[in-house]
């Protein structure tokens, strides 16, 4: 158990609260701060936090005499950078969703904060927890693939999800919040970095915005449109089916279903994909070049119907392939003396009831451990910020 950590959440959306729920015991939550009053309101009663804690405003609270031991900034991706470099500047330990920043210069203004200051800072870069990666690592290292020679990594976003974030959502936008490279993929590319340990050498990307443009023939609001059957359907997905409305925070006197109704008749999430003013790409390919002569292909998918991982790891004894669900290892028959036949399976792994679990099957908790581990002992967080930096490189310069 550790002593008494007090800390404050900047950003009271839906990652921090997953943050939350993983707590250890001995960590406490003394101060939220959060611009959206209804959802300050709401996280003042579900943390436990007075009033007098609760800050709508990130100037004011910094302003203030407040005394912590950390901080979790879950804010907008834009102002990541600038928060924790003001946490750090203050003494504080910083766990930092990703992406951390949106240029070199702001990063290492924040790694040279928070050397001065002698803080940790960690990144919120769950896929270096999730059992699933992991054991894709361990494969490797055990070097049952040979040398690898070229990573082919591809990420489904899935309908609900990109209609939902990336083009009616708080992530539409490159001058809010980004680059969707950067803000969707910079865990996949940290992935592939740490699963390689290799370094980033030559970096050429290249994406459109193919799908989800303006179509006047369409209805402004799905409410008003008589293709229920369309994938994109915001009455579908929101009042049907009831998903991805866990950001819908409802007021005192206000059900859920009032909630619902006012977007679908008049919000952002009612909108129609093909009415929205989003300018992000759907689709996104990126080629690098890394250290060890290895190939890297990445591909964002953003406008086909299927949402996950996939990944092909080819190397000179096997070949390894990863389907969100499924790990298997082929043998390509390389000639060497204790090969075995090309076609041959040499692995095979179901990990579907364990990527089914919550928090990314653990991850998310295993994450947020870590760091107040690290706090605790004074030591570096096993997503460093350090570490996650060469991984930021690569979607800077992919565009």
């Amino acid at each position: 158990m550790l002593q008494q950590v007090e800390i404050a959440v900047i950003g009271v959306g839906n990652r921090a609260r997953k943050y939350l729920t993983c707590l250890p015991a001995g960590v406490k939550v003394k101060y939220l701060v959060e611009p959206d009053l209804v959802r300050l309101g709401l996280g003042s009663k579900r943390y436990g936090v007075p009033a007098e804690n609760c800050y709508a405003s990130a100037d004011a609270f910094f302003a203030a005499p407040v005394e912590l031991d950390a901080v979790i900034v879950a804010a907008p991706d834009r102002l990541h950078v600038s928060l924790a470099t003001k946490a750090v500047q203050r003494g504080w330990h910083v766990l930092v969703e990703k992406p951390v920043a949106a240029s070199e210069e702001e990063y290492m203004h924040l790694l040279d904060a928070a050397a001065a200051s002698g803080v940790q800072v960690g990144v919120c870069l769950e896929m270096r927890f999730y059992p699933f990666f992991k054991r894709i690592k361990e494969i490797c290292r055990f070097g049952s693939l040979g040398q690898i020679l070229e990573i082919e990594h591809t990420e489904h976003i899935g309908p609900d999800r990109m209609a939902h974030t990336f083009v009616r959502g708080l992530w539409s936008r490159v001058e809010e919040t980004g680059p969707i490279f950067l803000s969707k993929c910079c865990h996949d590319a940290d992935f592939i970095l740490w699963l390689t340990g290799a370094d980033v050498l030559d970096v050429k990307g290249s994406g459109s915005l193919s799908k989800f443009r303006h179509d006047p023939s369409t209805p402004f609001y799905c409410i008003d449109c008589k293709k229920r059957t369309c994938p994109y359907s915001a009455v579908r997905l929101y009042r049907d089916r009831r998903e991805w409305i866990s950001g819908f925070d409802v007021p005192a006197g206000l059900t859920l279903g009032d909630v619902i109704d006012a977007e679908l008749h008049g919000g952002r999430y009612g909108r129609c994909v093909y009415h929205c003013d989003n300018d992000v790409y759907d689709v996104q390919d990126v080629e690098a070049t890394l250290s060890g002569g290895i190939k890297l292909l990445m591909h964002l998918e953003g406008v086909s119907d299927i949402e996950g991982r996939t990944t092909v790891i080819r190397g000179t004894e096997a070949v390894l392939e990863a389907d969100r669900t499924h790990i298997k290892v082929i043998a390509i028959g390389s000639g060497s003396p204790d090969a075995q036949p090309a076609g041959t399976v040499l692995l095979e792994e179901d990990y579907s009831s364990i990527v089914a679990l919550p928090l990314h099957a653990g991850a998310d908790r295993l994450l947020v451990e870590d760091f107040f581990d690290a706090v605790a002992n004074n030591r570096t967080p096993a997503a460093s910020l350090a570490s996650a930096l060469p991984a930021h490189k690569l979607c800077w310069l992919a565009g």
